[in-house]
């Protein structure tokens, strides 16, 4: 199984990269895990490959995205591909790279790879309603670069990647469906509801297992999220922040309380 997961790892072919997903996602409900573990080499991070296009930029350096024309609805379904696309990768990665932890581990994030191969495929068939494909228009890597930072830190890549920057999903997509169903956008917004309600479990795992790490670490969980977000977002702490989903995929009250304290916007004007 962590043959398939590196095969999709390291592949630059969108093809390749889901189809050794799936096989190992249903390979791991299926036969134990254990044997295939042990004493493996792990490659790193920078050697992840990905597919030429889309040409990958500084987020300042894209347009902005407004929902109201048809270009700006094209944009916006192929940045929100582009996230999912880089999800698969980051899912497997996380199963890949991170060794000796329950089976449960692993099966958990090939099950977040498989749902991300999902949303992948379900915004490619809704850009050809826009005469587009994935890798046609720019992107940007925000966040693979988060991945890449924490190579090494299984705390910090829990902390950073489900729980702080795959939850702005949960924060920024209920108003993007306001707007899609103001404007009698069924088609998208039937795609985002699929990815949001299937995000809540993504981060939900997040939650889960640095439950898990903390706990046999003897460390308190929510001290070591706001460590790791404090010193690798150097307090750039941007709201809002959508609670009632967020406590569903696991934070508490008081982390909510404490993410608003800390959001950086200015909320005077």
């Amino acid at each position: 199984m962590f043959k398939l997961i590196e095969k999709a790892l390291f592949s630059a072919s969108i093809t390749e990269t889901l189809s050794a997903t799936r096989q190992a996602f249903h390979l791991a409900q299926s036969m134990p895990l254990k044997g295939d573990e042990a004493e493996r080499a792990i490659r790193p991070i920078s050697e992840v490959c990905f597919p030429d296009k889309p040409l990958c930029v500084s987020p300042r350096d894209l347009p902005r995205r407004r929902l109201g024309s048809e270009a700006g609805k094209r944009s916006f379904i192929h940045a929100i591909a582009h996230i999912e696309f880089n999800a698969i990768k980051l899912a497997l990665d996380i199963a890949y790279r991170y060794q000796n932890l329950p089976e449960q581990f692993y099966i958990d994030w090939l099950y977040v790879a498989n749902d991300e191969c999902k949303h992948f495929e379900l915004l490619c068939q809704h850009l050809k309603n826009y005469d587009c494909e994935y890798g046609d228009l720019p992107s940007h890597d925000g966040l693979w670069s988060m991945a890449v930072k924490t190579e090494h830190d299984l705390l910090a890549r829990l902390s950073l990647v489900p729980r702080y920057l795959e939850a702005r999903g949960l924060d920024v997509t209920p108003g993007m469906l306001e707007k899609l169903y103001a404007q009698k956008d069924m088609a998208s917004a039937a795609v985002l509801e699929v990815i949001v309600e299937d995000e809540v479990t993504h981060v939900a795992y997040g939650t889960k297992w640095l439950d898990y790490v903390c706990e046999k670490e003897g460390l308190d969980r929510e001290g070591v999220f706001f460590e790791h977000v404090e010193s690798y977002l150097k307090g750039q702490i941007l709201g809002p922040f959508n609670r009632p989903l967020r406590i569903r995929a696991g934070f508490t009250n008081d982390e909510m309380d404490k993410l608003e304290q800390l959001d950086k916007r200015d909320l005077k004007h």
